[in-house]
């Protein structure tokens, strides 16, 4: 679980920014404490997708020259830099120092202080004052990049807490601490299968409604809806095989959540030109990128079952990947507005608390 932290840590980094807190390019150094040079370049990838990562050359690190220093790390860096005269007065520090066991990672933001030399002093005549506070603020508008940027921080928050939530679940609990047994697999692959067999035709639905003019989205959300559509056999297929009835599973109805979840899936799904619904892709498929593969492992360890058992999440872990990819290649093809992405995540957070619901409320119908 020790990933974990790095998307913990970025996510909490992004908040901070969006708050108005820092600015990256306002940052002179860079001081993160990171155990292993594994995590560096997941938190530099992060970063740069969400238009916040910081320049290298500002990065400081003395991992390659002291070795994983703990909880003293963050002080010994610090001593570094200021007695190795690398410090000028008025820089901007920012330390980032997780703590992994508990998941917690807190920042420092610092000013170097010291002699400075007097500002210089700019006289303006009455007029030219005057001149210049007559001067129209232009509005600034957000490049696509900008937007993807935004998007990118947004959505790892959402990610980010919904992760949190996701492992205080009972079941997500006890498959972590490996207590699970084979009736809460059972049940799970009961109450997924009801939420997937919906989830071909709720993309058809948002496919149906993309108007001729975005003609190339349509096709990829009839093509994910092809990959998706026959998913639910595989669960079924599962099911059966750790002594599930296929009548059982068939006939069972949706849970509480579960109903919540796809009422709010086609309600989306019914409107003109539904690109919102990409933040709920970006929650359903990243649970298949990201946990999918390590459930299944878990579970099949756990309950000493063959892969074929676990067929469902296992698919889920490679495939989701390709899947995506097709998330990315919409929100990258220039049709962000501030307007969508405002409503992308805020359908990443519904998606996100009505998943959550759904896995709380296992066999509550």
């Amino acid at each position: 679980m020790l990933d974990n932290i790095v998307l913990l840590g970025v996510g909490r980094y992004f908040e901070l920014v969006e708050a108005g807190k820092f600015s990256p390019s306002d940052v002179d150094w860079m001081v993160c404490h990171y155990s292993s040079h594994h995590f560096r370049g997941k938190i530099f990838d992060l970063l740069r997708r969400g238009g916040g990562m910081i320049p290298e050359e500002r990065w400081f690190t003395n991992l390659y020259t002291k070795g994983n220093t703990g909880s003293a790390s963050i002080f010994i860096m610090l001593e570094e830099l200021l007695n190795e005269g690398r410090l000028e007065p008025g820089q901007k520090i920012l330390c980032m120092v997780p703590e992994s066991g508990r998941f917690i990672v807190s920042f420092m933001h610092l000013t170097v202080v010291g002699a400075t030399r007097p500002a210089e002093t700019v006289t303006m005549s009455a007029p030219e004052l005057a001149a210049e506070s007559a001067l129209p603020t232009a509005p600034t508008e957000s490049t696509p990049d900008d937007l993807m940027a935004r998007l990118t921080r947004q959505l790892t928050q959402v990610w980010v807490d919904f992760e949190t939530r996701l492992y205080r679940i009972p079941i997500i609990e006890k498959l972590e601490r490996g207590q699970l047994r084979v009736d809460d697999y059972r049940l799970l692959l009961l109450n997924l299968r009801q939420q997937v067999v919906e989830g071909g035709r709720w993309i058809s639905r948002a496919a149906s409604n993309i108007t001729a003019d975005a003609f190339e989205f349509r096709s990829l959300f009839i093509e994910h809806a092809f990959d998706e559509h026959r998913d639910f056999h595989l669960i079924e297929k599962d099911f059966i095989s750790v002594g599930g009835d296929s009548e059982e599973i068939t006939a069972a109805e949706k849970n509480i959540g579960t109903e919540a979840l796809s009422a709010w899936m086609f309600h989306r799904a019914g409107k003109e030109n539904p690109f919102d619904l990409l933040g709920a892709m970006y929650i359903i498929e990243g649970l298949g990128m990201r946990v999918a593969n390590r459930w299944g492992e878990k579970i099949r360890k756990q309950l000493r079952l063959d892969k074929t058992q676990v067929s469902f999440l296992l698919y889920h872990g490679t495939n989701d990947v390709n899947h995506f990819a097709r998330f990315e290649k919409v929100v990258g093809s220039g049709v962000l507005s501030e307007e969508l992405v405002k409503r992308i995540v805020k359908t990443a957070k519904v998606t996100a608390r009505l998943y959550l619901l759904q896995l709380e409320e296992l066999g509550h119908t």
